[in-house]
């Protein structure tokens, strides 16, 4: 196993993609980051053998190491999980597939009762184009290239007079409602192949597009928009040139918890 409280660990980390993409997020956007803790379980026995910690652990993601090609098809409703089980079934498709255990700040909402899903792609030094699908939704739809509902684009040199006031001045993109109403027939049939019964889910999720709230364009402005300008140089001498940072929301925060550079965006 391998833990983010363990100094010697966090470089072997960064050899798994995911691990790498929240561990970069939380060194580089400290006062945003709402990563708590970060373990690896290298297969069935390393997971037996720490399974009490482990089980402790809110949330969860397969991942694999930096030369192979990251496992897909594996969802999760975000329910408590066989992990023997699952290590079986992703072992089955490479052997250097890994679960990555992680908590976030507070506690979790369930993937259906976010305001929204968050992708955040940073071209430093030139524009800031930031993609989002609304309430009901989450960042899979996004990084999946399933949808998006709102897009804004802001040129480098106005993210210093960036505000919530004039933020919907670089709004590029909002989705009509007949376009709105199919991603979320998507959706619906999504939450419903991970076992999920319409009675639980449905009420979250709106039958006419709303747009995202304000409160939380104004936390990632302050909390992200902001930090970018000021850190161009650091960012950029640490090899991100052009990346994406991803995530959801919870309550009238961003969750962004990962980021991740060109050569992540085929993976």
């Amino acid at each position: 196993m391998l833990s983010i409280n363990n100094e010697n660990d966090i470089k072997l980390m960064r050899n798994y993609y995911r691990a790498s993409d929240m561990i970069d997020y939380w060194y580089f956007f400290p006062k945003s980051t709402q990563l708590e803790n970060l373990a690896i379980a290298f297969d069935i026995e390393d997971y037996l053998n720490n399974k009490s910690y482990l089980d402790s652990f809110d949330s969860y993601r397969v991942d694999t190491l930096k030369p192979y090609s990251l496992v897909s098809g594996i969802e999760s409703d975000g329910g408590k999980t066989d992990f023997v089980a699952l290590f079986k079934k992703i072992k089955e498709k490479n052997e250097n597939n890994v679960i990555l255990f992680f908590d976030l700040k507070g506690s979790a909402t369930k993937r259906y009762q976010r305001e929204a899903g968050l992708s955040i792609s940073v071209n430093l030094g030139e524009d800031v184009c930031i993609e989002a699908v609304g309430k009901g939704f989450d960042g899979r739809e996004i990084s999946k290239g399933k949808c998006v509902h709102e897009r804004y684009l802001i040129p480098w040199f106005k993210l210093r007079e960036i505000n919530v006031e004039n933020f919907k001045d670089y709004n590029i993109f909002m989705i009509d409602q007949e376009s709105y109403i199919k991603t979320r027939e998507e959706r619906i049939n999504f939450l419903r192949s991970l076992g999920l019964d319409d009675k639980d889910f449905l009420s979250y999720i709106p039958e006419i597009y709303r747009r995202i709230p304000d409160f939380i364009w104004s936390d990632l402005i302050q909390n992200v928009l902001v930090y970018l300008e000021d850190n161009e140089d650091i960012l950029l001498k640490s090899g991100y040139k052009h990346f994406c940072i991803n995530g959801n929301t919870e309550g009238r925060e961003c969750f962004l918890i990962q980021m991740y550079n060109k050569d992540r965006f085929d993976k």
